[in-house]
């Protein structure tokens, strides 16, 4: 058809483009939920390993390292 698209090719275009943007944001959230879990079982081994640490503090430390990997 050339350059005119019709009705249901844009629609199947926007559809497309939209489900993409869907999973790439679904992608990002999987990815920073298992930072998370890592840097959790990484604070809980640093408290295990010495008990007077405070777990905040080391997950949030874990968390920090985590994101810069």
């Amino acid at each position: 058809m050339g350059e005119f698209e019709t009705k249901e090719e844009r629609e199947f275009e926007n559809a497309k483009t939209d489900t993409e943007e869907v999973l790439d944001d679904a992608g990002e959230e999987l990815e920073d939920a298992g930072d998370k879990v890592k840097a959790g079982a990484k604070a809980v081994a640093n408290k295990i390993a010495d008990p007077d640490k405070d777990l905040d503090s080391e997950y949030q430390k874990e968390k920090i390292e985590e994101k810069m990997d």
